[in-house]
C-alpha cells in the first residue's frame, strides 16, 4: 500500500494554526499557496486572514487529486516553488512597505 506523495505539517503559534504541505524531497510550502497553485479560483480572501484550517481542509478534500498529482511531478513542484517564492516576496513587500 502506498500513501500520498506528500504530508501535512501543523504548527501552532499564539493560538493560530499553520499548515504546510510537502515532503523532505519536494520541500515544504504553505498549504494556502498549494491550494491556490492547483486551483486558481482559490483566493487568500476565501481562506481568511490568517487562513482558516477548516476552510483549507475542505478545499484540500475537493482538490485532493490535483495536490497528489502536483507532488508526484518534479516539474510541477518546481513551478510551485517559484509560485510560493513569488507569493512570499509579495507578502514581505506588503508588510514592510514604506509609507
Amino acid at each position: 500500500m502506498v500513501g500520498a506523495p506528500f504530508s501535512l505539517r501543523f504548527a501552532r503559534d499564539r493560538g493560530q494554526v499553520f499548515v504546510d504541505a510537502g515532503s523532505s524531497a519536494a520541500g515544504w510550502h504553505k498549504l494556502e499557496y498549494v491550494l491556490e497553485f492547483v486551483d486558481n479560483s482559490v483566493t487568500q480572501q476565501q481562506l481568511g486572514k490568517p487562513p482558516d484550517p477548516a476552510a483549507m481542509a475542505n478545499l484540500l478534500q475537493l482538490n485532493w487529486d490535483r495536490v497528489v498529482s502536483l507532488f508526484s511531478d518534479q516539474q510541477k513542484t518546481s513551478q510551485l516553488q517559484a509560485f510560493a517564492k513569488q507569493k512570499s516576496a509579495a507578502l514581505v513587500g506588503r508588510l514592510f512597505r514604506k509609507p
